[in-house]
């Protein structure tokens, strides 16, 4: 019998983590749909993460602009007919940007990490549906812990960032209702946390690197049907809401 290739789409996947995810996931024999604002640079990108058993297909997607999600959408149903695993990556991050009024910081960073990623998310259920298997992963970040900012000697304790971490709350909190809706259809959805990573988006800080950052997520996108719904975790295990 031939074994069905798995189709997985990944949002924000033309740099850092995201990239690294969907190269992973195509040397595992996915078929990864390369999510980017400019398709450009996305089918550059595709042609570089492409392997001999799975061929990297860049696709137009910015989160924050519905015809994009409404037309890949309609573009996956036409073509493939299902989708078994979307990774909710895209994401950005303004803290540190003091030009930046706070009214316009939060309204970027909730449109992008948190509204995006619902209307895609909503968009793909019917697609993720049609598969044996769906898995939805939403890339998060420990800064989002409720209960690791209370204690005293959390590694983090002294990070503020109000904006970023408020939405990625909320996207912890989005992926425990998906979870819930979607647990009859056998789809599952996780929060995971890559950790800090030198990327684009850190500026390069610190030594972990972004193929490391994505064993994570590769774990939860190929979870069997055994595997956990409604976590939130790193890849040392479970980390706290």
């Amino acid at each position: 019998m031939t074994k069905i290739q798995p189709i997985a789409l990944v949002s924000g996947a033309t740099r850092g983590i995201g990239r690294a995810i969907a190269q992973r996931l195509a040397q595992k024999g996915v078929k990864v749909l390369l999510g980017a604002r400019n398709i450009q640079v996305g089918h550059a990108v595709a042609a570089e993460i492409s392997t001999p058993d799975a061929r990297v297909e860049a696709v137009e997607l910015d989160t924050t602009h519905q015809a994009t999600i409404d037309s890949l959408m309609a573009m996956i149903h036409e073509k493939y007919g299902r989708l078994d695993i979307l990774v909710n990556n895209a994401g950005i991050s303004l803290d540190f940007y003091p030009d930046i009024p706070v009214r316009e910081k939060l309204s970027r960073t909730l449109e992008t990490n948190v509204v995006g990623t619902a209307a895609l998310t909503d968009a793909m259920i019917p697609l993720l549906e049609k598969s044996a298997h769906g898995r939805i992963v939403n890339v998060s970040s420990i800064l989002a812990s409720f209960t690791s900012r209370g204690q005293a000697d959390w590694i983090y304790k002294d990070v503020a960032m109000p904006t970023y971490q408020a939405s990625k709350a909320a996207l912890n909190s989005l992926t425990l209702s998906y979870a819930k809706l979607l647990a009859d259809q056998n789809i599952k959805v996780n929060a995971i946390c890559p950790g800090l990573t030198a990327t684009d988006a850190t500026n390069h800080y610190g030594d972990r690197m972004p193929d490391q950052a994505a064993k994570v997520a590769i774990k939860y996108a190929l979870l069997d049907d055994a595997g956990p719904t409604g976590t939130f975790a790193n890849e040392e295990g479970p980390l706290d809401w």
